[in-house]
């Protein structure tokens, strides 16, 4: 073991390492260069025109919900916000602590603080590039960025703890991993790997320090052993007297535990932007780390398949303990990648299958053209023969998550889906988010980060829940906010999480001061930054804006009036509930709608599951229109009772068998 753990830590990390450039220039050539110049002219006048298209939308009013616009850019200190609980590392950069809302100590985070004159050099400026690409990207195997600090001293960078260490560290523990772990292990990189290259990302240092891990075991226990047997019941090399021979209790012990575990990518600081459908796109420069270094990037001419072929070096590592291609110095290294000088002479192969050998082989392929792609090697026999991720995944989920899910709540404005997807992405519990996820990569049938009508529609029949094509429709409308078609990642939580813990007291007041910070109003301002940042908005769409949800952009609110109406998801002021907007979904939280008769005698927690317009009516227009709404909510609580109990009856028996 002691060869690949000194051979890792020895090897050179080196990002477009050009003589020509100096520190900045370099980590901030993040394009690629065009082939001709007038290509490179296109893809300017095509940019500029996203650019621009997307600025009209958001101008117009018509607002987009996502991670990046809800990341929080903060010039002032953090201790304002957080205390320090002890130092995880340090380096060049500057040190990684591990801290504490002050206002919600359960939320525990780390803390990238960077030295400014350390900005101002290479490598600082590859951290904040880093940070740029981290906003935009939503997967739950990607390490997950909450905000920003900068003060006359240092920038701090603000993410999601993985407090299990990364892989080499277990490496070093175990010496070698067996090939159901390593399976594992690779589905979640490789899953990745492809969501970046979709995303017109490579990686660039893709490794063993770069793959953190955190455990998924709840509260009530980790995964039984059991569904490991079953998942691999295909392979009969694997499961030949499985309980008996191949597996003793310590191994059986060791493969639960890392069966526990999730992986997230960290380190973008290499990271590029790649241009799709390009013939001859090229980028130049070093990236990376030594040994995993493809030989196009050590010819100093590649593009993004140069990811594929690291995950092939750290696969054949974790099976074995060792590089395929060892060496003492870089040059060595070097010359025995191009020369793709590798073989399966370690014991620890004889005990791997073909397919694993095989997908090894394809992902080390010298000729890039040849290579195998990341969604590629994720329907390769060594994935579909022996073993179904989505099984594992979603094992003891609660899917009582999808009684939320199929009556997602039609919010009455932007504003109110902004505070729901900023505690979501921020302070959702750390059991409800493992459950959505396996809920979410089970119903995403082509690991694709999004849900199209035919996946979950298959998957909700898979579990005997019938669904018509409109109502099917209707969720959609609902739940996909920003129009592709498909449900993302982040879409998907924010519309099947538990919204009544989500609202609760302490959260609510979290963002509310990650708004207007210590004061005691919030005022529009402070609503219009947190929506639109610094970008310049007309006049009439931001009165649109706050009309929708009922204030004026120079008045301010109170905690309270802010709660209220989030919690009751009315607009500000409004006293009584109004009849249900007919433009949203009729299917609403956990259950019937809640007409105004009886409103006034459920909780209040009960308000979150009606979906308000909150338009003041005529008293005689609101009996009119109340008796309407009795007739139309008595046919949906019978509709919904109906979906409810059969719900209720398969969760019960998916309880006992699990999802196969």
């Amino acid at each position: 073991m002691g060869s690949i753990v000194d051979s890792c830590k020895s090897t050179i990390k080196c990002c477009d390492s050009d003589d020509e450039k100096g520190p900045i220039d370099r980590h901030y050539s993040k394009y690629i260069e065009s082939d001709s110049e007038s290509e490179e002219n296109n893809e300017d006048e095509n940019s500029e025109k996203e650019k621009k298209e997307e600025e009209k939308k958001e101008s117009d009013g018509n607002i987009i919900i996502d991670g990046n616009k809800l990341f929080m850019e903060r010039h002032q200190s953090p201790w304002n916000f957080y205390e320090e609980l002890e130092e995880l590392g340090a380096g060049f950069y500057g040190v990684v602590k591990k801290v504490r809302l002050i206002k919600n100590p359960e939320i525990i985070r780390a803390m990238k603080i960077i030295p400014e004159e350390n900005v101002l050099q290479g490598e600082g400026a590859s951290l904040i590039d880093e940070i740029e690409i981290l906003k935009k990207l939503e997967h739950p195997n990607i390490m997950k960025v909450y905000e920003s600090f900068v003060d006359n001293h240092n920038y701090y960078i603000v993410s999601e703890l993985c407090d299990q260490g990364h892989l080499l560290s277990k490496l070093e523990k175990l010496g070698k991993m067996d090939q159901i772990v390593v399976k594992f292990l690779m589905g979640q990189i490789l899953n990745a790997v492809a969501y970046l290259h979709e995303k017109n990302i490579l990686h660039g240092d893709l490794k063993l320090e770069n793959v953190l891990l955190y455990t998924t075991a709840s509260k009530r226990g980790g995964r039984r052993f059991t569904s490991i047997n079953q998942d691999f019941n295909k392979d009969e090399s694997l499961t030949k007297d499985i309980n008996d021979k191949r597996f003793s209790d310590k191994s059986k012990k060791y493969i639960n535990d890392m069966m526990n575990y999730e992986i997230k990518l960290i380190d973008f600081g290499c990271s590029k932007y790649f241009v799709k459908n390009k013939k001859k796109r090229k980028l130049s420069g070093i990236i990376g780390t030594s040994i995993y270094c493809s030989p196009e990037v050590v010819d100093n001419l590649y593009d993004e398949r140069c990811d594929e072929w690291s995950c092939g070096v750290l696969m054949y590592i974790l099976l074995c303990g060792e590089a395929p291609f060892p060496g003492e110095t870089e040059e060595e290294i070097f010359e025995k990648v191009k020369k793709c000088d590798y073989s399966f002479s370690n014991p620890a192969f004889k005990k791997v299958s073909k397919n694993c050998k095989d997908l090894i082989r394809r992902l080390l392929e010298p000729k890039k053209k040849y290579r195998i792609k990341a969604r590629e090697a994720l329907r390769h026999p060594f994935f579909t023969e022996n073993f179904d991720p989505n099984s594992a995944m979603t094992e003891n989920t609660d899917l009582n998550y999808l009684k939320q899910f199929i009556n997602p709540i039609g919010y009455i404005s932007k504003f109110h889906e902004a505070v729901i997807a900023f505690i979501c992405i921020n302070f959702i519990s750390k059991d409800e988010e493992n459950n959505l996820r396996k809920l979410f990569r089970y119903m995403d049938k082509e690991g694709k980060n999004s849900i199209s009508k035919k996946e979950m529609k298959q998957s909700l029949e898979e579990i005997d829940i019938k669904i018509t094509d409109e109502e099917l429709d209707k969720i959609f409308n609902t739940v996909d906010e920003n129009g592709t078609g498909f449900i993302e990642y982040q879409e998907f939580i924010r519309n099947a999480c538990d919204i009544q813990s989500l609202l609760s007291e302490s959260n609510l007041k979290n963002v509310f001061h990650a708004i207007c910070g210590d004061k005691e109003l919030m005022s529009g301002e402070d609503i219009k930054k947190f929506i639109f940042h610094d970008k310049i908005i007309k006049e009439q769409a931001k009165k649109e804006f706050f009309d929708s949800f009922g204030m004026k952009y120079e008045n301010s609110i109170k905690f309270e009036e802010f709660a209220d109406m989030i919690k009751k998801n009315k607009k500000l002021g409004q006293k009584k509930k109004s009849k249900t907007k007919k433009k949203m979904s009729k299917y609403v939280f956990n259950g019937p709608v809640i007409n105004e008769a009886q409103g006034d005698e459920e909780q209040e927690s009960d308000d979150v599951k009606n979906n308000i317009e909150g338009d003041n009516e005529e008293e005689e227009n609101e009996k009119e229109d109340d008796k309407e709404n009795n007739n139309i909510n008595n046919k949906e609580e019978i509709n919904n009772d109906k979906k409810d109990e059969k719900l209720n009856s398969n969760i019960s028996e998916q309880e006992t068998n699990g999802i196969n």
